[in-house]
């Protein structure tokens, strides 16, 4: 891993609402092919530092950087269109279309028509929801929305993942496939994964980056990181003794 090149960076960056700071200088580096996982306690700023790398929010200073391009400040659409699949925790879609047109509309970035039917239908049943291809999204329970969007987002063929709490509202099965599509789709991308279901982390973590008040605490091996006492304690909390 240490001999590919980065495809996401960031430097010195800062995100200041008033005289908060909620991301403090944060220097982030993330190579090809490279899976994330990024954890902390609510206001650590990991999704501000989310929410920085995808355009929905505008950092005070400092630069991201993806596949050596500056895109500090471009709207999430221009990023989006560089090669970066982005899922934000409230699923992103139209509701008022089937799930199968979603996905399509996804692919037909990257294919011709006939080509996108094919991926839209290869992802659906890749991401175990085939049978509601023809569902209106805006009828669907929260679980089955955000595997739509995780279908929308992988048809594009992204070369970087991005995923704000993914897991989030998932009943154990679709949390369980979820864990199967992210390390599949780490394969052939790289991913991060701002998450707080740490059995979900558990599944999928390799490399941990953990925040909080705004910095990086401690970036270690997932198993370093559980058995780190100052992080289970602070940082993690009950969830990490529930979990270990």
């Amino acid at each position: 891993m240490s001999d590919l090149r980065p495809i996401l960076t960031t430097e010195k960056l800062v995100m200041q609402f008033g005289g908060v700071t909620a991301v403090d200088n944060v220097d982030f580096s993330l190579r090809e092919g490279e899976l994330r996982c990024l954890l902390g306690p609510n206001g650590a700023g990991k999704s501000t530092f989310f929410k920085c790398l995808t355009g929905q929010l505008t950092p005070t200073s400092g630069r991201v950087r993806f596949d050596g391009q500056d895109i500090t400040g471009w709207e999430t659409h221009a990023i989006v269109g560089m090669g970066v699949g982005i899922k934000t925790q409230v699923p992103n879609l139209f509701d008022g279309l089937s799930a199968y047109e979603n996905v399509r509309m996804s692919a037909r970035r990257k294919h011709l028509r006939p080509m996108a039917k094919e991926k839209a239908e290869e992802m659906l049943e890749k991401c175990g929801i085939a049978h509601l291809a023809r569902r209106e999204v805006g009828l669907l329970a929260h679980g089955q929305r955000q595997l739509v969007e995780l279908a929308t987002v992988l048809a594009g063929e992204p070369r970087l993942v991005l995923l704000d709490e993914p897991a989030a509202g998932m009943a154990g099965d679709e949390r369980d496939r979820l864990a199967d599509l992210v390390l599949e789709t780490s394969r052939r991308a790289a991913v991060v994964v701002v998450e707080h279901d740490m059995a979900f982390i558990r599944r999928i973590a390799k490399f941990t980056t953990v925040f909080n008040r705004g910095a990086i605490f401690r970036e270690a091996m997932i198993d370093e990181i559980m058995s780190d006492r100052a992080v289970q304690e602070i940082y993690l909390g009950k969830q990490a003794d529930v979990a270990a």
